[in-house]
């Protein structure tokens, strides 16, 4: 046997074991038609064993394979050309990828340009998507694909014809991600309402759904503009905004979403917090006046037991009052947050991280129901974060029934002697009898009326109020100046939260110059908690 002859039985070996099945899966993507792709792959093995059973011993087998595969596809597609132009009006050309090199398909199919093909199925639309997935990747025809799908077979056709064009495109070209797509960036929220669902928190916990609600902010954002920002594959993507949408926090605007809430950036929040501290020293030196004023009279309202200093009564008189001219300054425009989808009332704001000059926050957390509440100002500074902690709703309604019907510990029953060891020593004590004794303020409507009609008789109110009417009408202006039309209904909402920060603001001037003094150790301390009894 001849030299020539073991090459070619070695290379007619290598063909059947490498590349017979390449080239049925290239003729399949070809003519879509796994019948027509197995008579194609037989055209052309036979030209190759005919041609090595010549004596033809290529240099470059793969290339040379590759040259008649496409030679014959050549053929095969000037037929159909010729035919489906006669019978259909359909150009062959309207759906097959043209060679634009001599290797492009070699290339392919050993997997040189695999990534790039994964990578562009990730940004295709899901209805062009699906079909591609069908036809490259599992290798179905277009008849299979139109008769699962119930389509007609052209439109599978044009379909394939268009994503193949956007995929030769998104190839070809180096795709530029935005920076959250290797730089994420991390909002902070606040809520207000009752949440028993678990939403809005539930649905951001990760970093994906906070950076598509920050970058669809103010930009109604298409999935795949999401998915080209943040580099996240569309099918994922898709799944990320559905659920959003479906938890309110996005809204569609179109084809496009939008953040359905309030997220401030940088510059908003800088324009909002000097918008603020420019009068709050003002502020806070006339809700003081009253607050000297008027602190006999309201101490003789029962409010705090001689146990409880000066000091921690001014503590909570500053917040809340500062929470009363919040109120007044909206002159009965309505501020609640909006009634979500799954009946839930509540409010959500996102913040982008940034340095202010001084801390901001204290929120205003309650537990308990309709007859009893025990609030707690949280504030986010002096490590009063936590002060002695915060008692839970079946603590709050305990402690409000003892003072409401004279409760001695002697009458408590064993479960109720669980309960009171979480709030001895925290938020109320015991006497030698076993009277209980609050350690925080408590309040009934009456004696809040009072405090606030003393308020209305003080000679700053007028001026505190027109001090809250321009702060309010500043952050609406601000608001309406950043933020996108869709959320325009939220103004009123969004500016009471933000009026919300002259609280720290009001605590760091009256810290500052003296007037409210900090604890001595503040995981003691029970400063701005005081229990409401109706």
């Amino acid at each position: 046997m001849s030299v020539s002859k073991n090459m070619s039985e070695k290379l007619a070996e290598d063909f059947a074991e490498n590349y017979m099945e390449k080239i049925f899966y290239f003729c399949l993507k070809k003519t879509g038609n796994s019948h027509e792709a197995e008579d194609l792959t037989q055209n052309i093995s036979l030209n190759i064993i005919a041609a090595l059973n010549k004596g033809i011993i290529p240099s470059s087998f793969s290339a040379w394979v590759w040259k008649i595969a496409r030679n014959r596809y050549s053929v095969w597609a000037a037929y159909k050309h010729r035919h489906n132009e006669y019978v259909t009006g359909y150009d062959v050309g309207d759906y097959e990828i043209a060679d634009e090199s001599e290797n492009v398909l070699d290339d392919m199919i050993n997997g040189e340009k695999l990534s790039l093909l994964r990578r562009e199925l990730a940004f295709i639309k899901s209805d062009f998507r699906s079909i591609m997935v069908a036809y490259y990747i599992e290798n179905r025809s277009v008849r299979d694909i139109a008769r699962s799908l119930s389509i007609p077979e052209d439109t599978v056709k044009q379909r394939l014809h268009r994503a193949r064009k956007k995929m030769k495109e998104g190839m070809n070209m180096a795709r530029e991600f935005g920076k959250k797509s290797y730089n994420p960036e991390n909002i902070s929220f606040i809520s207000t309402g009752p949440q028993p669902s678990g939403l809005p928190f539930s649905a951001v916990e990760r970093k994906i759904p906070k950076n598509i609600l920050l970058q669809a902010s103010n930009n109604p954002s298409t999935a795949e503009e999401l998915s080209m920002e943040l580099g996240i594959a569309l099918p994922y993507m898709e799944e990320e905004v559905e659920l959003l949408y479906n938890a309110t926090l996005l809204e569609k605007d179109g084809n496009r979403y939008i953040t359905n809430f309030f997220i401030l950036d940088k510059e908003c929040q800088l324009d909002i917090y000097n918008l603020l501290r420019a009068g709050s020293k003002e502020r806070s030196r006339m809700i003081n006046e009253f607050i000297g004023d008027e602190l006999h009279n309201i101490r003789s309202l029962n409010i705090a037991g001689e146990h409880i200093d000066d000091n921690t009564v001014k503590w909570y008189l500053t917040l809340s009052t500062v929470d009363y001219f919040t109120h007044e300054a909206f002159g009965g425009e309505n501020y609640a947050p909006p009634k979500r989808a799954n009946g839930e009332t509540w409010g959500f704001v996102g913040y982008e991280d940034v340095s202010l000059p001084e801390s901001t926050i204290i929120g205003h957390n309650g537990r308990g129901n309709e007859k009893i509440m025990l609030w707690t100002y949280k504030i986010k500074d002096y490590n009063l974060w936590d002060q002695c902690g915060e008692p839970n709703y079946y603590e709050s309604l305990f402690l409000g029934e003892c003072i409401i019907n004279g409760r001695k510990t002697s009458s408590f029953s064993d479960r109720e002697k669980e309960i009171w060891k979480n709030i001895d020593g925290k938020y109320a004590h015991s006497d030698d009898d076993g009277k209980i004794i609050p350690d925080i303020l408590v309040f009934d409507n009456e004696s809040r009326h009072k405090i606030w009609e003393m308020l209305k008789k003080h000679r700053n109110y007028d001026l505190i109020l027109e001090n809250f009417q321009d702060a309010k009408d500043g952050i609406k202006k601000i608001l309406e100046k950043y933020n996108h039309k869709v959320l325009r209904g939220h103004i009123p909402f969004n500016t009471h939260m933000e009026m919300t920060y002259m609280r720290m603001m009001s605590v760091h001037d009256l810290v500052e110059n003296g007037s409210l003094k900090l604890p001595a150790d503040p995981s003691k301390s029970r400063l701005g908690m005081y229990l409401i009894l109706q």
